[in-house]
């Protein structure tokens, strides 16, 4: 039965190859075939206008004492990862002193999350922590 999955997958990986090259290999031959096939794509993200740069805050001086939020930024959908708990746990073995607050952010890793933004302010959050990890 496994012998018969193998060759069907090595089958089916061949047939896709040799699929995938027929139509390169076809216009090489005759460019003209391909003239009216092609299409132009745009990349909405990039525009020329620079952002408007902000300096970054000054590094504390000491973590002894602060408030650090881990916040997973919710890669993929996959409604956190492991890492950052074990981040987590370092800081608590390590820097006892350090209080840490694992977050996990709303909607995706490129959506805002406006409300976790203002609760790390208002709670008086002294760094954050930003964490994609798969």
């Amino acid at each position: 039965m496994i012998r018969r999955l193998l060759l069907l997958n090595v089958l089916l990986a061949a047939a896709a190859l040799i699929l995938s090259g027929v139509v390169p290999l076809q216009a090489q031959r005759d460019p003209a075939a391909s003239r009216g096939k092609l299409i132009t794509v745009l990349n909405p993200a990039v525009t020329e206008k620079l952002a408007v740069r902000v300096p970054l805050t000054p590094r504390l001086a000491t973590l002894e004492g602060k408030t650090i939020y881990i916040v997973d930024m919710n890669y993929e959908g996959m409604e956190g990862t492991p890492v950052l708990g074990e981040v987590q746990r370092w800081f608590a073995k390590n820097m006892p002193g350090v209080k840490t607050i694992l977050k996990l952010k709303g909607g995706s890793y490129v959506a805002d999350d406006p409300a976790l933004w203002k609760e790390i302010a208002t709670n008086k959050g002294n760094g954050v922590i930003l964490g994609v990890a798969g």
